[in-house]
This record gives structure tokens, C-alpha cells and sequence, in this order.
């Protein structure tokens, strides 16, 4: 009997796992600096006052650089996760529309490229943040039970998004009125933040257990839950004298 052929089976598995965990590294090692690339250029917009020309060419950079990433890798996770970001970038542009005419809390610049009453930019940075939030939030549920990776992912997501909130104001991107704020950020968009980034450990799981076409049928979903939990989070904190908790405006 040939020795070598009876510990075949063993070292492909023992290699795949090496391939496996090698892979998720390199993803993660990427991922770190896609988010260190859009907290960057977020700051140098908001130390310049670079306006919005700026906030749509340093977004559709760091788009090409994910995606020309993942096709150099031929990451299946990081595909899946740029679809679905993908798809639900372009539903929030319904939650953008909501805030800027129903709750007039959410004002952009004129003169700029708009998809409805959105930057023409913003479902390519709906895109980068969700599928930033959605590997990081995969990797943690490898590390800790699923409440806890839901938690922090969602948390993350809450402190994370806000960040690129307050520095959107200085750098002209956009801005608030006429809501309790922390910083530039509101309040309401930090816990919708929160509340949006929920789903996305669950979503990491059912994506990569199933083809990855299924992952836009998961961004609808994505996008679809974008627009409750902001309307949750305006009646929360939103209203300067009218929430169901009393947040007043300075």
C-alpha cells in the first residue's frame, strides 16, 4: 500500500484550513486599510473644506480599490458582501429622501451630481460602509457567541458611521438642523446607525452559506431596514422638543 496516498486526504484538509485562515487574514489585514483609506480622506475633506466634487471622487477611488481588490483575490466573501452593499446603497437613497423632506433635518448642498435627493456618491458609500461592517462583523461571530459579534458589529456601526458625519459637516459634504446632536452628528442617526447594523453578523452567515447571487435578495432586505430603523430612531431622539425622549436643541 502507498504510504503517501493514505495521508492525502488529511493534508488536503490541513491545507485548506491553512489556505482558509490565510485568506481571512489578508481580508482582514484589506479591510483595515479600506477603512483607514475612507477615515482618511474624510478628514483630509473635513481639515480642507474640500466640498462635495471631493467626497465623490475619493468614494468611487476607494470603490475601485475594494472591488479591483476583490477580483485580484477573487474573494467570494468580500463579493458577496460588495453586492449586497451594493444593492442596499441604492434602496437608501429612500431613507435620504424621507429625511430631507419629511423630517427637513438633512440638508445637502446644491449644484452637485443627485440620484433623487442624494449625492450622486452615496450608494457607492453605502456600499464601502456595509461591506466594511459586514467582514468585520463576520469575522468577530468566529470569535464570540452570535449576541455578542451582533452587539459589537452594531455598535461599531453606531460609533463608526456618526465619525463620517461629524467630519461631513466640515468638509461641506452635508449637514444637520434642527436636532439634538452630538457634535455634528444627531442623535437619531447615531442610533439608527446602531439599529441598522443589527442584521448585518446574521446576514454574513445566510450570505456565505448560500450562492452568491442571494446576497442582493440580503441587500434588499438591508436597504429595506435601513428606512424603519430610521423613522424608529427619529421618534426616539429626533424631534428637539417632540421625541417620546426629551432631547432639547442647542
Amino acid at each position: 500500500m502507498d504510504g503517501t496516498r493514505g495521508i492525502e486526504p488529511g493534508a488536503d484538509l490541513a491545507g485548506a484550513v491553512r489556505q482558509g485562515v490565510s485568506d481571512e487574514a489578508a481580508r482582514m489585514r484589506f479591510i483595515v486599510a479600506a477603512m483607514a483609506l475612507v477615515a482618511g480622506s474624510n478628514t483630509v475633506g473635513a481639515l480642507t473644506h474640500a466640498g462635495p466634487r471631493f467626497a465623490l471622487y475619493s468614494t468611487l477611488f476607494t470603490f475601485a480599490v475594494m472591488v479591483g481588490w476583490t477580483a485580484w483575490r477573487r474573494d467570494p466573501v468580500l463579493a458577496r458582501w460588495l453586492l449586497l452593499g451594493f444593492v442596499a446603497g441604492w434602496l437608501e437613497i429612500a431613507t435620504d429622501a424621507w429625511l430631507v423632506a419629511q423630517t427637513r433635518t438633512l440638508v445637502y448642498p446644491t449644484g452637485e451630481p443627485m440620484v433623487w435627493d442624494s449625492p450622486l456618491y452615496m450608494p457607492f458609500a453605502w456600499t464601502l460602509v456595509l461591506a466594511q461592517l459586514g467582514v468585520v462583523g463576520g469575522w468577530l461571530a468566529q470569535r464570540m457567541s452570535l449576541a455578542k459579534a451582533t452587539l459589537a458589529c452594531a455598535l461599531l456601526g453606531g460609533s463608526m458611521i456618526p465619525l463620517y458625519e461629524h467630519l461631513a459637516d466640515h468638509a461641506g459634504y452635508w449637514y444637520y438642523v434642527d436636532t439634538p446632536m452630538v457634535w455634528n452628528a444627531p442623535l437619531y442617526i447615531i442610533l439608527s446607525e446602531f439599529l441598522l447594523s443589527l442584521p448585518l453578523v446574521w446576514m454574513h452567515g445566510v450570505a456565505l452559506a448560500r450562492p452568491w447571487r442571494f446576497s442582493a435578495l440580503l441587500g434588499l432586505v438591508a436597504g429595506l431596514w435601513m428606512i424603519p430603523s430610521v423613522m424608529l430612531a427619529w421618534w426616539l431622539v429626533g424631534p428637539c422638543r417632540a421625541g417620546w425622549t426629551f432631547f432639547g436643541c442647542t
